[in-house]
């Protein structure tokens, strides 16, 4: 899949905001978690992979961040 400049850029800049973010602040979590959803519209498959995973509660936000962040830099 091919993905646009605008769009890596904006990857990117959720990858260094993933990696700054707190898991215990679930209010930013979530913010993030919205932002990097929209980031990975280009690609519906690994969009909902992320939405199925980092929206569930079945594991801790620290390990849901760790993943969304993998899967952030997975797309670009």
């Amino acid at each position: 899949m091919r993905i646009s400049e605008q769009d890596k850029s904006r990857i990117i800049r959720l990858i260094g905001e993933g990696e700054c973010l707190e898991p215990y602040d679930l209010e930013a979590f979530y913010r993030w978690m919205e932002a990097s959803c929209e980031a990975l519209k280009f690609d519906l498959v690994q969009r909902e992979r992320f939405v199925q995973y980092c929206g569930s509660s079945c594991d801790s936000t620290s390990a849901r961040l760790h993943m969304g962040l993998w899967m952030l830099k997975q797309a670009i």
